[in-house]
């Protein structure tokens, strides 16, 4: 399988940075912390919606502009109370607590605000970098690591009383863009003359750097003021003729490059120019990925096996898996695609109780531990796939089923492979049976299915009572997922929206009310999205066909220039018969509170979301169910709706 996409502090009020932080469940000593200190915790469970559980788990997130590191402090319990210390670094801005239960089913969030306390400076206020940690939480950050809420005023009030305690943070390009950002997403149309009335004060500045120069083209050329940003970027390379700018159009050339002898060629001009130090092994490696994935589609893997023994070993695995991948899915250059993919695997194999890399700062050792077991699954499913294709079922056989179990036979697509292998190695009965249960429990593609088709027929003589038979098996995962659905019904008021489509034509909400709508977040550079649309495509037929159900697709997050000429071939290249609408300013998205995507919300007839559906699992039939049964919900929450005018 080859890698896929599927994505932090404290709720205050505009004043609170000039207050102590206080939680009923959480105490934090000292009440002030500043960088290099060590903290104390205490956290009462019978003050949280952990009351009742056993065994709590403890999580610190230190956060800085590096982004989060991860703490597992040693606790002691007395009682309902857990209580541990830990340590800050020099450059820690916010500290934010996570506590759970049950393997993190149970959590404890500050009822959606977060149990998050902001690092101190010298001056009794929270440190600038704390303003920007806590907003990145309530941009969507802190929905997926705690479930808290995503709340954009909140993001925006936090950066704005960083602004307000650090007037210099204008010429701090990160967290000034982080708040032009937020000003756009919460004030809209009305952001507009703000956000020149600040860009000005930048350009008058008479110590203006290259990255303001940087600021001020990205927002004007975002405002749709071409010229003036073109006017910018022209004044920018004539004061710094040898600035940053001149190394990042090098860079890009590599990206742009069609081919891999034409990326190597600009690859080699950019270390020409600029020779890599230490703090660049990150891109130089990012480059040599982006030229070795191209010699793969030019099918000239000698070359790709050159860059690629370039790399750390943990990047070329993910390269080879993922090269591997796409050959196996081409049925071609199977010898190397075997080779380059057991080489992958075996690394994986080995990394699990072996590992030579160090663990991510970012993530717990648990999940550690789950990711490398993950990545394992994923390589061997791949050589598997390879395998099948080779007819060599036996081994391939053993990597499959070992991939389908490490994700507990609830991957419909690892359980594809392993069906596939299945059918060649075990007796037609042991194999049906097996598959019976993937279908029973919702976790079968089509092609597992059309396998069972297979069996069965196999065995009846004939296709007579199939459809009754898939129907009986399919019954009990249908009630199970409608059920698990039922739970995740909200009833929340739609963000209105006036978009136009590839044909100029504008479209409101309110103009489909009365209709069950489909709202689906996507970019034709999300590989989740794309993989997604052909369920679409087959779910859009089959409920749009009585009027009273609307799909549209909202382009959004694009960077490229000429963003409706781009959704547009994209759509005429793929036959999709899809209604797209342009969010062009990515105004939309922010105010639905996406914060990945492909991300679905499913809206009644009264303008209500009903549904939201986050991401795509690669399963076509179970998203044209889940898709199906939100729909027929939604419908059936809102039938007088259709007679309102």
């Amino acid at each position: 399988m080859k890698n896929t996409f599927l994505a932090v502090c404290l709720l205050v009020s505009i004043s609170a940075a000039k207050a102590q932080v206080k939680f009923d469940a959480l105490q934090v000593t000292p009440q002030q912390p500043r960088a290099g200190q060590t903290v104390s915790f205490k956290f009462n469970t019978k003050l949280s919606p952990l009351i009742d559980e056993k065994k709590i788990d403890i999580v610190v997130y230190l956060f800085s502009k590096k982004g989060p590191k991860v703490l597992e402090p040693k606790t002691l319990q007395a009682g309902t109370v857990y209580s541990g210390s830990f340590k800050l670094d020099s450059n820690t801005a916010c500290i934010a607590f996570a506590f759970s239960a049950n393997e993190n089913k149970v959590k404890d969030n500050n009822a959606g605000d977060g149990y998050i306390v902001p690092v101190y400076a010298n001056n009794n206020q929270p440190v600038l970098d704390y303003y920007s940690s806590a907003g990145s939480l309530y941009s969507g950050y802190g929905e997926y690591l705690f479930g808290m809420k995503a709340v954009a005023d909140k993001n925006l009030a936090l950066l704005e009383e960083g602004l307000k305690l650090y007037p210099d943070a204008r010429y701090d390009v990160g967290y000034f863009s982080s708040f032009l950002f937020a000003l756009n997403s919460v004030k809209k149309k009305d952001a507009e003359p703000v956000i020149i009335a600040h860009l000005k004060s930048i350009a008058s500045n008479p110590d203006i750097k290259e990255s303001d120069y940087g600021i001020l083209t990205q927002w004007y050329t975002r405002l749709k003021m071409k010229p003036t940003a073109d006017s910018f970027t022209a004044i920018m390379k004539e004061k710094y003729p040898d600035g940053n700018w001149k190394k990042t159009e090098l860079l890009n050339a590599v990206y742009k490059a069609k081919d891999g002898d034409s990326k190597k060629a600009a690859f080699e001009e950019y270390v020409n120019a600029y020779p890599p130090k230490t703090d660049d092994k990150q891109t130089i490696n990012s480059l040599k990925n982006n030229i070795a994935a191209a010699y793969q589609k030019d099918k000239k893997y000698s070359d790709l096996k050159a860059i690629a023994n370039q790399l750390p070993m943990a990047e070329k695995a993910s390269l080879y898996n993922n090269s591997a991948w796409y050959m196996a899915l081409a049925n071609e250059g199977l010898p190397e695609a075997r080779q380059m993919s057991y080489e992958a695997t075996s690394w994986a194999k080995k990394e699990i109780t072996a590992p030579t890399e160090k663990k991510p700062e970012s993530i717990t050792k648990k999940q550690w531990d789950k990711q490398r077991k993950s990545q394992y699954a994923m390589y061997g499913d791949t050589y598997a796939f390879i395998l099948y294709n080779l007819k060599d079922y036996k081994k391939g056989y053993q990597y499959a089923k070992e991939a389908a179990a490490i994700n507990e036979f609830k991957n419909a697509e690892y359980n594809e492979r392993y069906s596939q292998l299945m059918i060649k190695v075990t007796p037609p009965a042991i194999a049906k049976k097996e598959i019976e249960k993937f279908v029973q429990e919702g976790v079968a593609t089509s092609k597992t299915k059309e396998l069972l088709k297979d069996l069965y027929v196999k065995e009846k003589k004939s296709e007579d009572g199939y459809e009754a038979y898939l129907a009986k098996l399919e019954m009990a995962a249908k009630e199970k997922k409608r059920l698990e659905i039922a739970k995740t019904m909200i009833n929340e008021a739609a963000p209105k929206f006036n978009l136009k489509d590839l044909d100029g034509n504008e479209v409101s909400l309110a103009s489909l009310k009365g209709k069950v709508v489909i709202v689906d977040f996507w970019a034709t550079w999300c590989g989740p999205c794309i993989a997604s649309m052909p369920a679409m495509k087959i779910a859009q037929e089959k409920l749009q066909a009585n009027g009273d159900v609307k799909f549209v697709f909202v382009d959004t997050w694009e960077s490229v220039e000429d963003k409706k000429k781009n959704a547009a071939d994209f759509m005429a290249k793929n036959k999709y018969p899809f209604h797209v609408l342009m969010d062009n300013d990515d105004k939309v998205v922010a105010d639905f509170k996406v914060n990945g995507i492909p991300t679905k919300f499913i809206i009644d007839k009264n303008g209500n979301i009903r549904f939201k559906s986050v991401g795509f699992s690669g399963n076509d039939d179970a998203l044209i169910d889940e898709v199906s049964i939100m729909v027929e919900m939604a419908a059936a929450e809102s039938p007088v709706a259709a007679n309102t005018k």
